[in-house]
């Protein structure tokens, strides 16, 4: 009889710890999250590579409502969802590397400047701060 009072007891505040959650709202992160391809990398400085963009296509985990990157053409193939950012790891500065993201989005796009080779390659693209990342395998 001991048990089944301790067991109604237990349950009891199971119940209303559980009821009490219930009233809060799910936990929204301030960060998008986005998956994609490395596609190339930007030619601007000669003396410090770390500070040249990478392109990358987030296709990856794409839905119609996270419309996060810009339209091009690059050597010859169309990409819908494509971004440049200086914030990837060096393990994962390999094209063809499929990666994922916790990232801030620019608003507007991005001119690359302060090239210090003669004929840099440059895209006019919106730019992606990375906040963690990770290869997807």
């Amino acid at each position: 009889m001991k048990q089944l009072h301790i067991f109604s007891t237990l349950f009891l505040i199971f119940v209303l710890v559980l009821s009490s959650s219930c009233r809060k709202d799910p936990y929204v992160p301030d960060y998008d999250h986005a998956g994609g391809y490395v596609i190339a990398k930007e030619a601007c400085s000669a003396t410090d590579p770390n500070n040249d963009y990478w392109l990358v296509d987030l296709s990856v985990n794409y839905t119609a409502s996270n419309t996060f990157g810009d339209t091009m053409t690059y050597n010859g193939t169309f990409y819908e969802h494509m971004i440049k950012t200086k914030g990837l790891l060096p393990q994962f500065k390999v094209i063809g590397k499929k990666l994922s993201f916790d990232c801030h989005f620019s608003s507007t796009k991005v001119a690359t400047t302060g090239c210090t080779i003669a004929a840099p390659v440059t895209y006019f693209l919106k730019e992606m701060q990375v906040i963690n990342s990770g290869e997807i395998r």
